[in-house]
């Protein structure tokens, strides 16, 4: 009779096994978790006593120190008395190894006294901590009540002993009685009673805890024997079904796997009686239709190698014969050309090449195939419908046993999708300008009302006091930086795509040293950093871009004070080279910099390990400072010492030496503007943003000759400009409803309007949006924040203008 192995039999018993493993693991888990409460109820009442044992000992230290103060007034047992209530009462630090003896080792000179460095914790907060229940916890706070009341009593008994004079040794008697007589014993005693009740509590509690700890565990230890025994009976049982499933060992069915992967087919396996549906009869079974099939793998094997060299891959292939007729395609290739292979098959591949490349093209394209045996190369395809792609093209001729060729295969990859994200990359890459030009559009508006209202502030009548004036230059001075680093927010995307815009010039070391570090003292001062900058010759000057350099060494100062330690140096000095260069170092006395550090200080956005640290970076300064020295015919380096600190250092090209041309004070002339105030002039001013439209209001306050209008946005401004025909208009380019610009044609196209000179005033402060501007006609073209004279300025060169076009 031939038995029937059911799989779903075997796979119950694994799935009751694995559950039997996951109870054993549970079990085991509660078994330990017992043992461990045994440990834990040990440890509980081990403290439990421990603390009692505290409160006793305190006690009878309060009493030793009294007694011997008095039989002895030395000050020092009187300091070690109230060192003993201090401790307890959690007003001094409980010292390491405060236990029973700790005090007679004291007496004894065998170890020091405490060290008054700060608060403890109270004893009563200790009992808190330790578990303790109320009710101990309630004997124990009475028992310290009643020794803080005995404690008076010994108080006085010591105070009696400093006695001195006629009286003293009666007082001195009386002390003694007071630490030794009935009352004081009875104090004692109620002290200790309910000391004795927590020790008799603690050891009901803490015995009870143990044996329930002990009890569970030998419960779960039951249990895990058990399970175990379970475990151990569904582990045969799955043995037992797994080998009727296999037919046999794991041993003899991995032999015969083994034998079949080598393709030895000579050895068949002998089945066992009632074992035909098992693992061993199915592969002996695939044996035998194996050696079948080996004779026919021999017969077809010279065309499966065809096959696989042309269709291993998705790629779009072609098959030709040694003629470069078509064989056979794939359908990859009549997808991507749209051709059918019926369409294809029997042609050549002039019918999908494009009319792009001439002959000798082609002739050099074979010539390397006979060479080299392949060609491949970006080469344009036609499909069906006449549309042209870009593809990658490789051509593989194959060769026969003699060695001559019988075919070639054409595997090509359709690259449009490279191609269009090639586009893509571009237009995000645009966006990404855009979003940055729209951010300093943003961050130059509010700026532009804090320049503005501070300058008017440096110029108004009353004028500032002299410490105002320190702080509204403080104010300008970091508002005018904050300008610059805007700008070069923009020129960022101009770095990475290697077309930043540098403007060299011939300018003075000292000059940039003196304003990098003006700025940089602030922050230094926060971190008691000391600047050390050289005194340098004021003839030093440098040719490089003046902001570029600025940005640098402020970068490198900023990176030297965030890394340095407190109250560290930074130190800057400037050496002149052979090569007609200047070394400017910036050497700090931070932690330094590992060699493996070293290798990764330039690349972007690595912080070196900083990025959970409190010092705040983006880990692109210095790769951004490297760029910038490198474009202006520099180089930029490091040295660093683990422990001592790091040098950062850049060169800089020497400028020739300049004569420069001193005019003495007296040529100096200063000159007031006079203004007729009979003839006023109008000023048009539209702009949406009210801070913006309120500071140019404050500016010409002071122009009693000016009358200002104002717009809030283009549609209203026209209307105003063909009412009143100002003298000159002030035009926002970013309004709502219709841009200046627009507003700017409009007034163009009208005769009464089209004369009036208008001035673009914007925070957009790119190139190409300043060159747009003045081709639609802006007279003059100003950007946000205002610089207040060359704001007014303008104003009056356009009133100049208008006057002479009368």
């Amino acid at each position: 009779m031939v038995s029937k192995i059911n799989p779903s039999k075997l796979t119950s018993k694994i799935a009751l096994t694995i559950a039997a493993f996951v109870a054993l693991f549970i079990t085991f888990n509660f078994y330990v978790n017992s043992v461990n409460k045994i440990d834990r109820a040990n440890e509980q009442r081990l403290m439990s006593f421990h603390l009692t044992d505290q409160m006793r000992q305190s006690t009878d230290d309060l009493s030793l120190m009294a007694r011997i103060y008095v039989m002895n007034p030395n000050l020092r047992y009187k300091k070690y008395y109230q060192n003993i209530l201090d401790i307890r009462n959690g007003k001094m630090f409980r010292p390491e190894g405060y236990f029973n003896v700790y005090w007679d080792m004291v007496l004894a000179n065998a170890i020091s006294a405490p060290i008054e460095n700060g608060p403890g914790i109270p004893f009563l907060d200790l009992m808190r901590q330790s578990g303790l229940t109320e009710e101990e916890i309630g004997k124990l706070n009475e028992a310290k009540t009643n020794s803080d009341l005995l404690a008076t009593v010994e108080f006085v008994a010591m105070k009696l002993a400093e006695s001195t004079g006629p009286d003293a040794e009666d007082r001195h008697t009386t002390a003694r009685q007071m630490i030794s007589d009935e009352n004081y014993h009875k104090a004692k005693a109620k002290i200790m009673k309910p000391i004795n009740e927590v020790y008799l509590l603690v050891e009901k509690r803490t015995v009870d805890a143990v044996h329930e700890a002990e009890y569970i565990a030998f419960i779960s230890r039951l249990i895990l024997i058990v399970v175990t025994l379970f475990v151990t009976f569904m582990l045969w049982r799955a043995y037992v079904s797994l080998r009727a499933t296999l037919g046999g060992s794991a041993d003899e069915v991995q032999t015969q796997i083994t034998r079949i992967g080598r393709g030895d087919f000579s050895i068949s396996s002998t089945i066992k009686v009632g074992m035909e549906n098992s693992v061993v009869a199915g592969l002996s079974k695939m044996q035998n239709k194996l050696q079948a099939n080996e004779i026919e793998r021999k017969q077809a094997e010279e065309a499966l190698r065809i096959a696989a060299v042309a269709f291993e891959s998705q790629e779009s292939l072609m098959i030709t014969d040694a003629n470069g007729v078509v064989l056979r395609v794939n359908k990859a290739f009549t997808k991507t050309t749209g051709y059918t292979a019926e369409e294809v098959i029997g042609q050549t591949p002039k019918l999908f090449q494009s009319d792009l490349y001439d002959a000798d093209f082609y002739d050099a394209m074979w010539e390397t195939i006979q060479l080299t045996g392949t060609w491949h190369g970006e080469v344009w395809g036609s499909r069906k419908n006449g549309e042209l792609y870009p593809k990658w093209l490789t051509i593989s001729a194959v060769q026969g046993d003699d060695g001559a060729v019988t075919h070639y295969v054409g595997a090509d990859i359709d690259i449009t999708e490279l191609s269009n994200a090639r586009i893509a990359a571009e237009k995000a890459n645009r966006a990404k300008s855009e979003f940055i030009s729209s951010m300093s559009h943003e961050l130059r508006t509010p700026l532009n009302a804090i320049l503005g209202f501070a300058q008017l502030l440096e110029h108004g009548s009353p004028a500032p006091t002299p410490t105002q004036m320190i702080r509204l230059k403080e104010i300008l001075r970091g508002g005018w930086y904050l300008l610059d680093l805007i700008n070069e927010i923009l020129d960022l995307a101009l770095i990475e795509s290697g077309k930043v815009s540098l403007s060299p010039e011939h300018m003075s070391l000292q000059e940039i040293l003196l304003e990098c570090k003006t700025m940089m003292e602030p922050q230094a001062k926060l971190r008691d950093i000391q600047l050390n900058f050289p005194q340098l010759d004021h003839s030093l000057f440098v040719y490089a871009d003046r902001t570029r350099v600025k940005q640098v060494l402020i970068n490198l100062l900023s990176n030297a004070i965030k890394y340095n330690c407190e109250h560290g140096t930074v130190e800057v000095t400037c050496n002149a080279n052979a090569l007609k260069q200047v070394r400017i170092s910036i050497k700090d006395t931070g932690e330094g910099l590992f060699p493996e550090k070293l290798a990764q200080l330039f690349q972007p956005f690595n912080r070196l390990g900083q990025e959970s640290s409190s010092v705040e970076g983006t880990g692109i300064g210095l790769v951004v400072s490297k760029k910038l020295i490198e474009q202006m015919g520099g180089n930029i380096g490091v040295e660093s010492t683990v422990g001592a600190g790091s040098v950062f250092w850049f060169d800089l090209a020497l400028a020739e030496e300049l004569q420069l041309t001193e005019v003495p004070n007296e040529s100096i002339t200063h000159v007031t503007k006079v203004y007729d105030h009979s003839k006023q002039r109008t000023l048009l001013y539209v702009e949406d943003n009210p801070a913006n439209l309120a500071l140019v209001e404050h500016i010409i306050e002071g122009r009693p000759d000016i009358r200002l209008l104002s717009a809030m946005n283009g549609n209203v401004g026209i209307e105003l400009a063909g009412a009143h025909l100002p003298d000159v208009i002030l035009m926002d380019i970013n309004l709502p409803g219709i841009s200046g610009i627009d507003a700017l044609r409009i007034l163009r196209r009208d005769p009464l309007t089209k004369h009036i000179p208008i001035i673009a005033l914007s925070a957009n402060v790119q190139l190409h949006d300043i060159a747009k501007a003045m081709e639609a006609g802006f007279f003059r073209y100003l950007t946000k924040p205002i610089e207040l004279n060359e704001f007014m300025c303008a104003i009056d060169e356009a009133f100049g203008f208008t006057e002479k076009s009368i």
